[in-house]
């Protein structure tokens, strides 16, 4: 990994992003579990020469300060333990945030966004296989909790609308599964990402990739928000004087912002014509 500072950044935000303390661990982590097994495969085999600008870890560096503080907390919760387990020849590592010994509840620290509030898969399966990990180092789980500090959260939003999120930190519970179904699921897993070493790399998925589809928006002439968005450009019908309908093209977000690997990736670069 190459670190960039376009932007002239001061060094000390610099160095506080070269310095980060993470120390994985195992042949593969609950995160890169979960996510990808073609991304996985190919950072390993350009991360030196990959590249990254140090504005682009803002927000990691924000979430490694909320785990710092944590730490203050003086209660008789675990704090950021890294348990592991084997699975198929391969050992599983993982490390929650804060685990309540107590009411037995596991709670992962996220700083997002008030759109991924409204829930996140890879959340649900990440937190489940982190369970499953206390399960098999002798703890006991019996409840799941994202705490999610919004870091865009508007305060006249929240009074305009009831359904936003009515403070800038919320506590979203998460389902547990049953455990022989997580242990089946992270079988499956590492099989894949056992499978993609080898060679046999399976194409990334549209959920992976963040895929959004097209939509369609109604607007005012003039105006700079919409009226109304929808999947169907039928479902507009002809708009009226003073108005016009907005195409708003899909794509592969991951892909196009926010995957390092991208440059190297033959599928994202076959489908851009590259």
């Amino acid at each position: 990994m190459n670190l960039t500072n376009t932007l002239g950044l001061p060094d000390a935000f610099v160095n506080a992003v070269r310095n980060d303390p993470y120390v994985g661990g195992g042949d593969i982590s609950v995160t890169k579990l979960i996510d990808a097994p073609q991304r996985r495969v190919l950072y390993k085999e350009f991360k030196d020469f990959v590249v990254e600008d140090v504005s682009e870890r803002v927000w990691s560096l924000m979430g490694q300060a909320v785990h710092t503080v944590l730490e203050r907390a003086q209660t008789s919760a675990l704090v950021e333990e890294r348990l592991y387990m084997d699975v198929n020849g391969w050992r599983v590592s993982g490390q929650f945030d804060r685990l309540h010994l107590g009411d037995k509840t596991l709670q992962d620290w996220k700083v997002t966004t008030t759109y991924k509030a409204k829930g996140d898969d890879s959340w649900e399966r990440q937190l489940n296989i982190l369970r499953l990990l206390a399960h098999e180092n002798g703890y006991a789980v019996d409840k799941l909790q994202i705490v999610a500090i919004l870091r865009d959260w508007r305060r006249n939003e929240a009074k305009r609308n009831p359904e936003y999120p009515q403070s800038n930190v919320i506590v979203i519970d998460v389902p547990c599964w049953d455990l022989d179904e997580t242990r089946r699921y992270v079988q499956e897993r590492v099989a894949m990402h056992q499978q993609a070493e080898a060679g046999e790399i399976p194409s990334c998925t549209d959920e992976e990739r963040w895929y959004a589809g097209s939509t369609f928006a109604l607007m005012k002439v003039g105006g700079k928000r919409a009226i109304r968005v929808v999947e169907e450009r039928q479902q507009l019908g002809e708009p009226e004087d003073g108005y016009f309908i907005e195409e708003r093209k899909g794509g592969y977000r991951r892909c196009e912002e926010f995957c390092e690997v991208a440059p190297f990736c033959k599928q994202y670069q076959t489908e851009k014509g590259s």
